[in-house]
């Protein structure tokens, strides 16, 4: 697997919630380096084999068989993966179904990450809810049960977590090069709409404009005008199917010079004219969460 780097332009198809698959390598697969990224949607891995490591904020924690991560949207993390056998289930959830599990389930505390460690009953359990997931999502991602077991999911493992340091004894601060560009990548989430300048993004992290740039493409696999458009244009996708301002409105405080501008730009990445995608993504409302009794 070539190596992803920060901005993952993971994206689910619009009036989709969730997606779900199982991945797999067989015993001869190599091992997966380390990717550090991020993306705008939920991610839960729930691991049947192999070993490695993940990270979270500089923070290592060994992989084992059958535990689990869960990152919230927007967070930072890093996976590396041993040679030899491995597998897994990937759930994503966009991030208005997870805001909205937490309002319902407010004990579910699911904007913060948590590894878990499933005792053999509740490895069972997740097991059934991951195989009826990935049947139903595959058949009809957009239908209700696919939404209704996520959640289900998302409850189960969240009765799994543990404390990195209480489950292995042991925790290691791990440097990751995107450290150095934080400050530049947080005033972008705080202030997208501004017009940032490679001289400040770079003053913000100290350095000069010339090695900024430099250690910018390198880190994120992109440029730093190519990494504010995406940006940009994700966080537009999702304001146009979550909300009802306007188009140019989301346009403007996206940071675009013009509506037809941002429509050429949308329209690139997306394959979809911006009211064709809000279209697309208002046919159905999420379901409201369904409140689970332990």
């Amino acid at each position: 697997m070539p190596l992803r780097h920060l901005c993952e332009p993971v994206e689910l198809a619009a009036g989709t919630n969730v997606w779900a698959e199982r991945v797999t390598h067989g015993p001869q697969a190599p091992g997966l380096d380390r990717f550090p990224h991020y993306h705008s949607v939920a991610e839960l891995v729930i691991f049947a084999h192999g070993t490695g490591s993940f990270w979270l904020d500089g923070e290592e924690t060994p992989l084992k068989t059958c535990s689990l991560v869960y990152v919230p949207p927007m967070c930072h993390h890093d996976y590396a993966f041993s040679p030899g056998e491995k597998s897994w289930v990937l759930v994503q959830v966009d991030a208005d179904t997870i805001e909205a599990l937490t309002q319902a389930l407010p004990e579910l505390d699911l904007a913060r990450p948590f590894y878990g460690v499933p005792t053999q009953a509740q490895a069972r359990q997740l097991e059934t809810l991951c195989d009826l997931l990935l049947d139903a999502t595959q058949s009809n991602p957009q239908s209700a049960i696919v939404t209704r077991t996520a959640e289900l999911i998302l409850w189960a493992a969240h009765a799994t977590r543990v404390t990195p340091a209480s489950a292995h004894n042991r925790s290691q601060k791990v440097a990751l090069p995107v450290d150095r560009l934080r400050p530049a990548l947080d005033a972008l989430r705080a202030q997208p709409g501004r017009e940032w300048t490679l001289e400040h993004m770079a003053s913000l992290c100290h350095m000069s404009a010339n090695y900024f740039s430099r250690r910018f493409a390198e880190i994120m696999g992109m440029s730093l005008t190519s990494y504010i458009r995406v940006y940009r244009l994700q966080l537009a996708a999702r304001q146009l199917v979550q909300g009802r301002e306007p188009i140019g409105i989301i346009a403007q405080n996206a940071g675009f010079a013009s509506p037809a501008h941002f429509a050429f730009q949308f329209k690139q990445r997306f394959g979809l004219t911006p009211r064709a995608y809000r279209q697309a993504g208002q046919i159905r409302r999420p379901p409201q969460p369904i409140r689970t009794i332990a």
